[in-house]
């Protein structure tokens, strides 16, 4: 007699959602025009659905309930994603594609730098650069303000984190910072497959010839730091002197790959955010009327007064939530996983979607509006808004990145009057992992406040 499977025991057999054929057009529609392509995909063939990506399978999911679930999970049934793909552009000891113990490990190490008193101690540092860098460029008949966004961001970077204090070094630091960034090719995140050589000429030769020079420069100065033990309050130098809890010290590959990490993650992602909020504050008389009464009220504009005022911090928020710079998180499973209806394989990758999530009418009421209300009125679950990520991978420089928007955007408006040059739309466009602004968004200065 033929025995039949316990009921408990059994898995549920395999069941991935419907998704579009092939792998090549999918991945050049989501870098094209992510979102498009993502609700497209979400209305045709239901929520969630798969995505044969050329960095592997993604199920995608924007729902709440789906979202909760993969958040939800024990962390060690996730691998990063696209690790071959990601470990030589920024080396392998990125938090990004470290997993594990060593993962946890790197966090618990790091995360103390970029919050509490240590972070509020950069925002003196925040606020001279945004004024110096807008000192440099208010002579100019239109102001470009991704341009300036971008150099006062770098600027930060080079002085809270690299250590920039020396104005050559600092120089030095973020021309090679820049010819990165600029030299970061979409195709490059998407597939390990762009990863070639072409007499000098291709874009992994562009990025490799940039990197090397922007390692250059850290190598020497780490070099430095360890050798004289010198003991700053930048990022670099307390990677120099920090040590795990077993009293290692952290590794001049790690560092580099940590600083390199950080210049993404932390200087475009900000610049992209402080242009955006430029743009629709300008756009909307009701929440540059709103934010300027705020600021107008204040006794200053000391970094401690902006990083508590709350309609400047709503503004910030409903910035990442309107245009999320990242448009969906991957985590790859390494075990299988129950996913609403479906039972997910091993190998497959999960991806919450936040420009899905971002855009829910049913959690958000007129989602296309800029409206900085709506987070005054009410409160959002981390599965609902998630700008950097969720779960134990979130990023690590949130509170860095939302406090530094907050004191170069009230800097610059409490003190500033600007006004756009050009009235057409500005739309979402493509730049690396991250989605930008498809114009500069030209400003033009009209005066002191």
């Amino acid at each position: 007699m033929k025995l039949s499977a316990d009921p408990v025991l059994a898995e549920p057999p395999i069941r991935l959602p419907l998704g579009p054929r092939g792998s090549l057009l999918p991945t050049l529609q989501l870098i094209r025009d992510p979102r498009a392509a993502l609700e497209g995909w979400a209305r045709q063939y239901g929520d969630p659905f798969l995505l044969k990506a050329l960095n592997g399978p993604v199920v995608v999911t924007g729902r709440e309930d789906l979202i909760r679930v993969i958040h939800g999970q024990d962390p060690d049934i996730y691998a990063p994603f696209a690790t071959a793909t990601i470990d030589p552009l920024l080396g392998s000891g990125s938090m990004l594609i470290l997993e594990g113990e060593p993962h946890r490990r790197e966090r618990r190490l790091i995360m103390p730098m970029f919050h509490g008193d240590r972070m509020k101690a950069y925002g003196e540092s925040m606020q001279q650069c945004a004024l110096d860098r807008f000192d440099a460029c208010r002579a100019q008949p239109e102001i470009l303000t991704l341009n300036m966004m971008t150099d006062i961001s770098l600027e930060i970077i080079v002085r809270t984190i690299f250590g920039g204090s020396d104005p050559e070094f600092a120089n030095h630091l973020i021309r090679a910072s820049q010819k990165v960034v600029a030299c970061a090719s979409p195709l490059l995140f998407f597939s390990r497959k762009s990863h070639l050589s072409f007499l000098g000429l291709s874009p992994w030769d562009r990025w490799n010839k940039a990197k090397n020079e922007l390692q250059r420069y850290l190598d020497q100065v780490i070099e430095k730091r360890q050798r004289s033990g010198d003991t700053g309050e930048d990022i670099l130098s307390l990677l120099c002197s920090a040590t795990y809890e077993d009293g290692q010290p952290i590794t001049s590959e790690h560092i580099y790959s940590e600083l390199i990490t950080f210049l993404f993650a932390g200087h475009e992602t900000t610049a992209l955010t402080l242009t955006w909020a430029m743009y629709h504050l300008h756009r909307n008389p009701a929440a540059y009327s709103s934010l300027i009464q705020e600021l107008d009220a204040l006794e200053d504009d000391s970094p401690a007064r902006l990083a508590a005022a709350p309609y400047l911090k709503a503004t910030v928020q409903e910035t990442l939530r309107v245009h999320p710079i990242v448009t969906e998180t991957l985590r790859k499973l390494k075990t299988p996983l129950t996913l609403g209806d479906y039972r997910l394989p091993a190998g497959v990758a999960v991806a919450p979607a936040t420009v899905l999530a971002h855009y829910n009418p049913a959690t958000y009421e007129e989602p296309e509006r800029f409206r900085p209300e709506r987070f005054m009125e009410r409160s959002y679950s981390p599965f609902q808004y998630m700008p950097f990520g969720g779960g134990h991978r979130r990023c690590i420089g949130a509170a860095f990145a939302s406090f530094e928007t907050a004191i170069v955007l009230g800097t610059l408006l409490k003190r500033f009057r600007f006004e756009l040059v050009d009235s057409a739309p500005v739309v979402p466009k493509r730049r690396n992992v991250t989605i930008g602004p498809s114009t500069a968004v030209p400003l033009r200065f009209v005066g002191p406040r």
